[in-house]
């Protein structure tokens, strides 16, 4: 990949952030007239970087996707792997509940690298809690993944469904 130049990286990075909270607040049937206003750039700017309103939203989503990837990876490095699970949980919860694009955008980037890297942190975070005993084992991480942007309600309901149960003495 070539490296941009030091104002186009600046406006690059300025559309990625306007997009960003675009997608957040009205979800993916934001305009990109609306984007590059609020980025300070021209509609030609945006489309420049990004051949078409998809392409932006994706790369948006993504960015999420390497922040959720490095939280389940930090909480893999915590001492207690039932708390660590329950503040990723809640984390990955909160990302999802402010920001439309990432429930609305996901679909769109399940194939690529970033999102298997993030299913990979997931499941060794979700084996991790279960050799703890502090989660069911009949949860996969791909049920934790499809649980989080229900969750934002009532995340302590689905967390409680998500513990282990100890055995009856």
């Amino acid at each position: 990949m070539t490296e941009l130049r030091a104002d186009a990286q600046r406006n690059l990075d300025r559309v990625l952030e306007a997009a960003s909270d675009c997608f957040a607040e009205q979800g993916v049937d934001v305009s990109i007239d609306e984007i590059a206003r609020r980025a300070g750039v021209g509609h030609g700017t945006v489309f420049r970087r990004f051949p078409s309103k998809d392409a932006l939203l994706s790369a948006v989503v993504l960015r999420r996707v390497v922040e959720l990837t490095a939280a389940a990876e930090s909480a893999l490095a915590e001492p207690d792997a039932g708390a660590a699970f329950d503040r990723f949980f809640r984390m990955a919860v909160d990302l999802y509940a402010q920001n439309r694009a990432l429930v609305e955008g996901f679909g769109r980037c399940v194939e690529t690298a970033e999102v298997a890297a993030m299913e990979d942190a997931v499941g060794r975070l979700v084996r991790r809690a279960q050799r703890a005993g502090a989660l069911r084992r009949d949860v996969g991480p791909r049920d934790v993944l499809e649980l989080i942007p229900a969750a934002n309600r009532h995340p302590d309901v689905i967390l409680d469904g998500l513990r282990a149960v100890a055995a009856p003495a």
